[in-house]
This record gives structure tokens, sequence and C-alpha cells, in this order.
């Protein structure tokens, strides 16, 4: 069992990286959108802050000039990182 248990912790780490990167492109981003000018890291950065806020800028209507979307996006993923990583973390323990 402690194979299976070493493979959901890994798991468990992997997702904790992937939502802490998508938090930080999702920032970056959002304070980048302020400034005129415009360099390969912020298109990177715009471009992976849209995986999360495309979606959400589909259902939420727009607050005239303010964009809530970074804001529901880092709200999801932290639920995600609670929630989610926080399961598989405990699951991993009880496996081993």
């Amino acid at each position: 069992m402690f194979i299976l248990a070493n493979l959901v912790y890994a798991i468990a780490v992997v997702l904790k990286i992937i939502i802490s990167f998508e938090i930080f492109c999702i920032v970056v981003s959002a304070i980048l959108s302020w400034f005129p000018f415009y360099n390969k890291f912020a298109f990177f950065c715009h471009q992976m802050a849209d995986l999360m806020n495309r979606p959400i800028r589909r259902i939420l209507p727009p607050l005239g000039p303010i964009d809530i979307s970074p804001m529901v996006s880092i709200l999801i993923l932290i639920f995600l990182d609670a929630f989610l990583v926080r399961t598989l973390f405990d699951l991993a323990e009880v496996l081993k």
C-alpha cells in the first residue's frame, strides 16, 4: 500500500505546485495589466492566467471597468488547494 500512498502524495505535491504557479500568474497578470508595456513574460503570464479567467468571464457579468475574474479565480484555486490537495495529503497518510 505504500506505493499507492507515495503516488497519491506525489500527485498532491504536483497539484499544489501547479495551483501555486497559477495563482502567481494570475496576480502578475493582473498587476502587469495596469502598465502599457508588453513583453514575452507578460504575454506568458496573461496566457496562463486566461486558463482560469476566460471561463469565469463568460459566467460573471462585467462590473463596469472592474474585472473581478482574477479574484474569483484565485478564490477557486485556494479552495482547491485547501480541499482537494489537503484531502490527497490526508489520504496518502491513511494509506501508509
